[in-house]
């Protein structure tokens, strides 16, 4: 089977002045993942499969919508971020082709193809993994087990967050999901949130990876440049709104967010932090991070539920 160019991860969102358009192309031998009612088996081999997809890199595309064209490239991961100026009319997208004309491949029922303006003036971005979704992160061998053989359905939610994110999403506030999984992961992750009845929104995630790439693993990589760097963007992009910043403690997320903090003090209202686990070395440094965000007028909340939290003060 011929692998085609695909638009395997998508979003458009406006501030009223410019669209932000972002996504991801790969070349790949499947058109389905909607992950729905597959077995273990089809489970892993479509997960496999897209770590052996590689990446449409360093190309030209162009993006047409309803309301004219917008041209782009992609870098070296196969990923685009690119903006256009808005108009009064919305944009829908229609087509995608690359420089030289080939046709990419757009998926149904995997993102939405309007520009999302954005009215908002609250902003939710949300850590996936063991934040909204048990991971195991801390233990890998069974966070691959997990991820490979564990059918979407049966992958669990964290109750608490949930609740959290439905909450702040019925008082008005848009979400986004900033996650340190791959794109490869984006179809799975998305219609786990869908399956599960998180709000909806775009999904930032970090780029893309073969299997050739977690083989040989660059020991010096930034594991916080893709947060911090997507984090620094939307702000900029998104100026005049006000964040709240929801993460766990497994990772770095709250070492991210006190650097946005300090860059972006008066934009950052609430930053939330799910206590997956109990440590003794958490206490100093959580108590210190409040301290900290304290003085640039920002709440702190670290916890394992969040339904007392009022965020409206």
């Amino acid at each position: 089977m011929k692998r085609l160019p695909t638009l395997l991860n998508y979003c458009a969102l406006s501030n009223g002045t410019s669209n932000l358009i972002v996504g991801q192309l790969a070349n790949t031998k499947r058109s389905e993942f909607t992950f729905q009612e597959y077995s273990k088996r089809k489970t892993f081999w479509t997960l496999l499969g897209l770590f052996h997809s590689k990446s449409v890199s360093h190309v030209e595309i162009v993006l047409k919508f309803d309301h004219g064209l917008v041209k782009g490239k992609t870098d070296g991961t196969g990923a685009f971020w690119v903006t256009a100026q808005a108009t009064d009319a919305p944009w829908v997208l229609k087509e995608i082709s690359l420089g030289d004309g080939r046709p990419v491949v757009i998926l149904d029922h995997l993102y939405a193809r309007t520009v999302n303006m954005l009215e908002s003036k609250t902003i939710v971005i949300s850590d996936i993994d063991d934040t909204l979704l048990h991971s195991n992160i801390r233990n890998r061998i069974h966070q691959i087990r997990t991820l490979m053989f564990t059918v979407m359905e049966k992958r669990r939610a964290v109750e608490e967050t949930q609740r959290l994110m439905k909450r702040l999403k019925d008082d008005g506030a848009e979400t986004f999901y900033l996650s340190n999984s791959e794109q490869n992961l984006y179809p799975l992750i998305y219609r786990f949130l869908r399956h599960n009845n998180f709000p909806e929104g775009p999904l930032f995630l970090k780029q893309w990876r073969t299997v050739r790439d977690f083989i040989i693993r660059n020991r010096n990589r930034n594991r916080n440049a893709h947060k911090l760097g997507t984090l620094e963007n939307l702000m900029r992009i998104f100026p005049e709104r006000q964040y709240i910043l929801v993460g766990d403690n497994t990772q770095h997320d709250l070492s991210i967010y006190l650097q946005t903090a300090h860059k972006f003090p008066d934009n950052i209202k609430h930053v939330v932090i799910r206590k997956v686990y109990e440590s003794e070395s958490d206490k100093d440094l959580f108590g210190t991070a409040k301290e900290k965000l304290a003085k640039l007028n920002i709440q702190f909340h670290y916890a394992g539920s969040f339904d007392a939290i009022n965020f409206t003060s």
